[in-house]
């Protein structure tokens, strides 16, 4: 069958399972559900279709606007619930667990309310959480586009994302290595810069470190200890106190005549008697015998502890001096606003100034040292960066050709589409070096995609090639050839068949089947040739007073569905030639 869906493809991704909205908009309360594959959402003009949109832009992090307050409700309600156990994303998983969320039945919820104050809250599972976590996890889970969506293409970071989405492991594997390396070339060139700007004062500093080294030396301090000294000094500066508090509760637990022993006792031997005459009474004596152990174990351990207590004035005056001398460390080379901080801080210093003194100390022969070390980062930079620039232009022509197929299958037969990769940086001869700051850490490639709508049109950026009915088509083959290797599992477009008709409607509606057999597809619009498409058919309805209630946005199938067809078609449901056309639609589809 022509769109089928296939549920193997899409798993291993998220997927959006719910929407639901109060007071937003025309919106006064609706619950829309979502279903694997392609989800068709139609309606009048005006009657809140596109309300699913706004919706989503707030549960994942997107401004608030008061406006958006639906007229006399005192807050708005916005939630989205996406099925997420069974994500392979990596990226995903990192959020989750970084955020410590837990999934709730396997699905995030992310939730934003705002009130008439103009004041936003998000949640994320229940959690009170900020809208830049909750757009973290936006670009993750869903890809929106808008009306206005398609002129993201023309900015050279979107055509970059697009072009490393479709290279995945490869592209990936190799950036990542290549931002590895920038990092080491980043963190050498700092260090050379601080050690220059520190040569003129290195005496001083030098004789800091010594003076550190030689006390670490000489108190050998470990983290925590001045807790731990704490600890103790608190017990022998307490002997006293704690023999007279330890034999008062020894003497109550073991006093013959009316210890809490052998109270327990006397009550534990006279239900051992009758506990076999009724559970209630089975289970009073298990509760009774318990207690009577672990009284008797508190006992015993409370006795071995006075036994070996005593005051020990040197240990004392010993664990003091070194509590001193600990806190003296601290402030002399610790930072920090607490003691311990300070001391953690000190700790952490001492350990990294023998590789400081090698730099001080090597003076100018330790730049030339860490200069020629820079160097060879810098042309495993380099050598990464050209690595990455070849993968991206195999990508790149790969991608251009599947494309411009999609474009020849969406009513464009003369269509041509190409991506062009440009390596800046230098490839031949003595390469100088860039300061770090100049590198880009998505490698240094100008990306720019090209395309003609003609047999013989000149290639031009899609900016200044693409009408808007083409920029349309265009973003959609994009889409289309890259879902597959994308993590993303749900994209939703908004309209963006306007401009778009006739056959090239029908084919816009083909391609977002086959996109769907990739990944979840919820789409707005006004073209019964797209929305007969859908395996999921949701009609929004407006009420008389022109608000949308939860009755409103209902599953459409068979005869319904057939007359939501006919009134896209020509405005009346009722047309028994318009119900005509959209069987004769909808049968093209099941063919």
């Amino acid at each position: 069958m022509v769109g089928e869906v296939s549920e193997t493809s899409r798993e291993g991704r998220t997927r959006l399972e719910e929407v639901s909205i109060k007071g937003l908009g025309v919106i006064d309360n609706a619950t829309i559900e979502f279903a694997p594959g392609l989800n068709v959402i139609t309606g009048e003009t005006g009657a809140g279709k596109t309300m699913v949109l706004t919706a989503l832009s707030l549960v994942l992090g997107g401004k608030t606007d008061s406006d958006l307050l639906r007229k006399g409700a005192e807050r708005l309600v916005v939630s989205g619930r996406f099925s997420a156990s069974n994500s392979n994303s990596e990226a995903l998983k990192s959020l989750i667990e970084e955020h410590e969320v837990e999934l709730d039945d396997g699905s995030l919820l992310l939730t934003r309310t705002l009130n008439s104050e103009g004041k936003s809250r998000g949640t994320l599972c229940g959690i009170t959480t900020t809208a830049s976590v909750l757009a973290s996890f936006a670009t993750e889970l869903i890809e929106i586009h808008g009306q206005h969506g398609t002129l993201q293409l023309s900015k050279a970071q979107r055509q970059r994302e697009l072009l490393d989405r479709f290279g995945g492991k490869e592209i990936e594997s190799v950036l990542s290595s290549y931002q590895l390396a920038l990092a080491r070339y980043e963190e050498i060139t700092i260090r050379i810069d601080g050690l220059r700007k520190s040569l003129a004062d290195r005496e001083r500093e030098i004789g800091e470190l010594q003076e550190l080294l030689a006390e670490f030396a000489k108190l050998k301090p470990f983290q925590d200890e001045l807790q731990s000294i704490d600890m103790e000094v608190r017990k022998l500066e307490s002997v006293e106190d704690i023999r007279i508090a330890l034999s008062t509760v020894l003497g109550a637990i073991d006093s013959e005549e009316n210890g809490a022993n052998t109270a327990i006792g006397t009550a534990r031997r006279a239900l051992q008697a009758i506990r076999d005459k009724d559970p209630v009474i089975d289970s009073a004596a298990a509760n009774i015998e318990n207690a009577y152990f672990e009284v008797s174990d508190a006992a015993s351990e409370l006795r071995g502890f006075l036994e070996n207590l005593a005051a020990d004035p040197a240990r004392l005056e010993e664990l003091l001096n070194r509590r001193a001398a600990l806190r003296s460390f601290a402030k002399r080379f610790g930072t920090g606003s607490g003691l311990e901080e300070a001391l953690s801080s000190a700790l952490e210093r001492a350990e990294l100034a023998k590789a400081r003194m090698k730099d001080l100390t090597g003076g100018e022969s330790r730049v030339d040292e860490l200069s020629m070390e820079q160097r060879a980062i810098f042309l495993e930079v380099v050598e990464a960066a050209r690595a990455l620039s070849q993968s991206r232009r195999k990508h790149a022509s790969a991608l251009g050709t599947e494309v411009t197929k999609e474009l020849r299958e969406l009513a464009m037969p003369s269509a041509s589409f190409q991506c062009k990769v440009t390596e800046t940086l230098a490839t031949e001869g003595d390469l100088e070096l860039i300061p770090p700051t100049r590198l880009n850490r998505f490698g240094n490639d100008e990306i720019e995609m090209l395309f003609t709508a003609h047999a013989d049109g000149e290639l031009l950026p899609i900016s200044k090639a693409a009408s808007g009915g083409e920029l349309s088509r265009l973003m959609l083959a994009l889409e289309v050839v890259v879902a597959a290797t994308s993590p993303r599992g749900t994209y939703l477009f908004d309209e963006i068949d306007a401009g778009i008709g006739g056959k090239a409607a029908l084919e816009v509606g083909k391609r977002l089947k086959r996109l769907s057999k990739s990944a979840q597809i919820i789409v707005v619009t006004h073209l019964p040739q797209v929305a007969i498409w859908g395996d999921n058919h949701l009609r929004v309805l407006k009420d008389s007073n022109g608000s949308i209630t939860e009755s409103s946005v209902t599953l459409v199938k068979g005869s319904e569905r057939e007359s939501e067809i006919a009134r896209m078609l020509s405005g009346l449901e009722d047309s028994e030639h318009a119900q005509d056309h959209a069987r004769e639609l909808l049968d093209l589809v099941k063919g």
